[in-house]
């Protein structure tokens, strides 16, 4: 890839499991983050060292701890040291 994208997620809205997508274009740190509609973190998806390419990381709906989160609106985020990003899912259950 040439630039940073985070793709929006599919299927949306999702229940149980939803794909990101997103494209690294020079090695980075990368980390996706899963936030609440009151912008509380809810889950880290992805926090680490990545070689150029596409990559997707699934989410199944749980917090760090494991436990299912209610449904609604999500917000998930991506960022590195030249990248932010944020795109938005649902949750339906």
């Amino acid at each position: 890839p040439e630039v940073f994208a985070l793709r929006q997620n599919y299927p949306n809205p999702f229940n149980p499991v939803t794909t990101i997508a997103y494209d690294i274009p020079e090695i980075a740190n990368v980390r996706i983050d899963m936030y609440n509609i009151l912008g509380q973190k809810v889950r880290t998806l992805v926090n680490g060292t990545h070689q150029p390419g596409m990559y997707h990381v699934r989410w199944n709906g749980t917090n760090d701890f494991g436990n299912p989160v209610s449904s609604g609106m999500y917000f998930y985020r991506i960022s590195s040291e030249e990248f932010i990003s944020v795109k938005k899912l649902v949750l339906m259950k």
